[in-house]
């Protein structure tokens, strides 16, 4: 389901329309969005993890396309972080864009375009940085991508492909990076001290935050699931509604905005609130 023979006559779409029908399919398919960009050098692994007689082979593709799209996670169980339900939905939601990647793939592949689906397990892309280029989001503190929407509650998925398409605008959203500088809340409530406090810094030439992997995957070992905690806890990770979303439309805008959004999110929510129960149905 990930790779295979693409049709040997190839449809003649113009790239207007072949943009418009994979990004009409995506979402047909449950993406909750969906962008384009060219593929990178730095978007690639270097080696092959996890896949069964490969693992550690070097990396090669070279396709010149990447469609990059989220599903949302529910946001009743990442309230629930660090407990069992909000890993569930974890897993769920990389088995919804897995089968959205393979379903977008093979149909790209029955148009006559070679065409790789990217998922757990099986990626050879680094999914963050792809939707970032395509316009999805910003890489913010806990290094996941922060959408404008969803924020981090969401999982990514990639199909490449050299199907002509249009790419879309990369993200840089000096909103984000400034809301993520001032907040620290996801620091403040890790509990394994992972996610650095203060401004971005150069790693390797590139100005970013880096999350300690290393005590962050041990933490979830220590309590027996994923822990998400920073997930829950971003004030981007609120719910999809009005309200939330006239908040959001004011962090993008004013700077000082973001400062009385960082004071009413402390007010309301408090400054480290504790996780929601599980839905009622779950309690088995």
């Amino acid at each position: 389901m990930v790779e295979g023979t693409p049709a040997e006559r190839a449809n003649p779409f113009t790239r207007q329309q072949a943009t418009q029908y994979v990004k009409g399919l995506a979402r047909h398919f449950g993406a909750a969005d969906v962008g384009i960009t060219k593929l990178q050098p730095y978007h690639l692994y270097s080696h092959i993890g996890r896949e069964p007689g490969k693992f550690g082979q070097p990396v090669e593709l070279d396709h010149t396309y990447a469609i990059a799209f989220t599903v949302e996670m529910a946001h009743e169980f990442v309230q629930t972080a660090p407990t069992g339900p909000a890993g569930v939905e974890t897993v769920r939601q990389y088995v919804e864009a897995g089968k959205i990647a393979a379903e977008l793939a093979a149909s790209i592949r029955a148009l006559g375009h070679p065409a790789r689906a990217h998922m757990d397990a099986n990626y050879r892309v680094i999914c963050p940085l792809v939707a970032r280029d395509a316009g999805l989001g910003e890489i913010g503190r806990i290094s996941l991508l922060i959408t404008p929407r969803l924020g981090p509650r969401v999982r990514l998925g990639v199909v490449t492909t050299d199907l002509p398409l249009l790419i879309d605008a990369p993200t840089r959203d000096p909103g984000v990076i400034d809301f993520c500088l001032h907040c620290q809340k996801c620091a403040a409530n890790c509990p394994s001290n992972s996610i650095p406090f203060g401004p971005r810094t150069d790693q390797d030439g590139v100005l970013r935050w880096q999350l300690n992997a290393e005590t962050c995957f041990a933490y979830w070992n220590e309590i027996g699931t994923d822990c998400g905690i920073c997930m829950r806890v971003c004030p981007y990770s609120h719910s999809d509604n009005t309200l939330h979303n006239l908040v959001r439309w004011g962090i993008e805008r004013s700077s000082a905005f973001r400062r009385a959004a960082l004071w009413m999110d402390d007010l309301f929510y408090g400054a480290h609130p504790d996780p929601k129960t599980p839905p009622d149905w779950l309690d088995v």
